[in-house]
């Protein structure tokens, strides 16, 4: 069980140059305000669920794989592995936490660019401490799972970017750490590329029990893979189940509603309806609105006279929970 307790990061503000008079003054002399990047985050994550970290650019979420790394010092607060101090003992349980950077973090990327894919994996494997025994059989299992042996032999800068990204998913089969983390795995990528990534992390989770932290800005990705997931921008905004968040939001949130009609609306029950909702679009036959729940029957009873043919609802998504309150003052307002 790994529990974020309290846990806030600043950076130091930049320095425009040291060879600078007024900045060499600025440093000495002038109160600079420093860089938030996490402000008092706490919570928790079980093991063997896909835990999703969903926030805006800068919201924390690299900065919050580095520290969990011992790559950064937290300001404040601290993450603790089954009780062990993430910072201060950070020797006994690295060799149980495996990064995989996505996007253009290649400089976080173990792999050598004019070596091959089977040499590269060889190497790692040994430098984690695989038996040589089990080392090839789990390269040569990782590669036919993610359709990548056919390619064992070619130098790493030649792949394409999907591909690249899918070796990065061979290491966790090979190296089989308790804590994955995925820092926007898909980012860039076709949707192809994008579906075969996502049955490969469900594997991951349900066949060798691993605890999987995912951070993305996609929200299709989140909702199709997570357990559970926690909204913040910097600070907390709601932290729950998946499916309990989408459901539960869902009684109080607006809905898409597309209305047909038999006969046409008069002009001025249309001027009435856009002045009163947001109409998404109009004609004489046809309404689509977003509407909150409680208005819904005003509106029908407004429309009956019109004969209703035809009501769709789009079903509410996360997407859509994210856009709303990711906008919002962001004090946890939601509990689920």
């Amino acid at each position: 069980m790994i529990r974020v307790e309290n846990l806030s990061k600043y950076y130091p503000p930049p320095i425009r140059s040291l060879f600078d008079v007024n900045s060499i003054k600025d440093i000495l002399f002038k109160p600079r305000e420093k860089i938030l990047a996490l402000y008092n985050l706490n919570f928790t994550i079980f093991d063997g669920e896909i835990f999703g970290m969903l926030g805006p650019n800068g919201a924390g979420k690299t900065t919050f794989c580095k520290i969990i790394n011992g790559l950064l010092i937290p300001t404040k607060g601290n993450i603790y592995i089954d009780n062990f101090d993430v910072i201060r003992e950070h020797k006994k349980k690295k060799e149980k936490i495996l990064t995989i950077f996505g996007g253009d973090k290649s400089i976080y990327s173990p792999f050598q660019w004019r070596v091959s894919i089977y040499k590269n994996l060889l190497f790692i494997g040994r430098v984690w401490g695989i038996p040589s025994k089990d080392l090839n059989k789990r390269i040569d299992y990782s590669l036919s799972l993610l359709s990548l042996t056919h390619k064992k032999n070619e130098w790493y800068e030649k792949l394409s970017a999907g591909m690249r990204q899918k070796l990065h998913l061979a290491l966790p089969f090979i190296i089989r750490p308790k804590i994955l983390i995925l820092d926007e795995p898909t980012v860039y990528l076709d949707i192809m590329t994008k579906k075969n990534i996502w049955e490969t992390i469900k594997l991951l989770s349900h066949q060798y029990k691993m605890t999987v932290i995912l951070t993305t800005n996609d929200l299709h990705e989140a909702e199709l893979l997570t357990d559970r997931i926690l909204i913040f921008n910097k600070k907390k905004i709601i932290e729950g189940k998946t499916k309990d968040i989408i459901e539960k939001f869902s009684l109080y949130s607006q809905k898409n509603l597309a209305i047909k009609t038999k006969k046409k609306i008069s002009y001025d029950d249309i001027k009435y309806i856009t002045n009163k909702y947001q109409v998404e679009s109009v004609s004489e036959k046809h309404l689509e609105l977003i509407i909150s729940n409680d208005e819904i029957s005003d509106l029908l009873h407004l429309l009956n006279k019109y004969v209703i043919t035809d009501i769709t609802s789009k079903p509410i998504s996360l997407e859509d929970i994210f856009i709303k309150i990711v906008g919002e003052d962001n004090e946890i307002k939601y509990r689920f």
